[in-house]
């Protein structure tokens, strides 16, 4: 990676490249802040040929091998460009963590713009069923367009601000190993002013809408069964 982060990490006005992994990476209690950089990942294959794993952009995680201490995660970035040349834009696993995007031109190589799953421990990622993760989403001022694929066992908790605009979908699936699902996987709050475009059908488990949904024929089904469309 262009940063890889085992300690508080800021770098400002830089053009960081990956050119055959990801961008960024933030492991255990640390934290990268990108400030008006153009940061580009472009991951070339599964670690040790594990079809398992997740290709992506910049991730987040806890690899238990005593690198990091256990904790929360934080990856910011303001201003400045974040290019995926491969695989999901963001991919969060087996830890809890902080996100925040202001005024950041994405482009993704995929239809994903964040996944936020458990892994399957064949990289001693803590224990299949139980490494999902833990996430709190901030964009402000930001335009979003992709997917955000949120496991079972896994939560997201997401807040858009400062006219931001998302065209696409948010989701729960089931943990791939079978864990325990857990609650409030999905919490979304959308601001005055902020806009969200949905693509597709969408489970969450609660939103509080003070902003502008287009529903474009599509539908929004909360945890408690209500089932939102225009």
């Amino acid at each position: 990676p262009a940063v890889y982060s085992t300690a508080d990490i800021t770098v400002s006005n830089a053009t960081l490249t990956a050119n055959n992994s990801e961008a960024v990476v933030v492991e255990g209690q640390n934290s990268v802040a990108l400030v008006d950089c153009d940061a580009t990942g472009n991951m070339s294959g599964t670690y040790n040929g594990d079809a398992d794993e997740n290709i992506h952009n910049v991730m987040i995680y806890q690899s238990m091998s005593g690198d990091a201490e256990v904790g929360r995660s934080s990856f910011s970035m303001t201003g400045g460009s974040l290019t995926s040349l491969s695989g999901d834009m963001i991919y969060v696993t087996n830890t809890d963590c902080d996100i925040s995007l202001s005024g950041v031109e994405l482009t993704l190589a995929n239809d994903k713009l964040l996944t936020i799953e458990g892994n399957s421990s064949s990289r001693g990622w803590g224990t299949a069923g139980a490494n999902g993760a833990n996430v709190n989403f901030t964009a402000n001022a930001q335009v979003l367009t992709g997917d955000i694929i949120v496991d079972t066992i896994s939560t997201l908790n997401m807040t858009m601000s400062g006219g931001t605009a998302f065209t696409g979908t948010i989701n729960v699936v089931e943990n791939e190993a079978g864990g325990t699902a857990v609650e409030d996987n999905v919490v979304l709050t959308i601001d005055e002013g902020c806009t969200w475009t949905l693509t597709g059908d969408c489970t969450l488990t609660s939103l509080t809408n003070n902003g502008t949904i287009e529903f474009n024929g599509c539908t929004i089904t909360l945890a408690d069964g209500t089932v939102l469309s225009e």
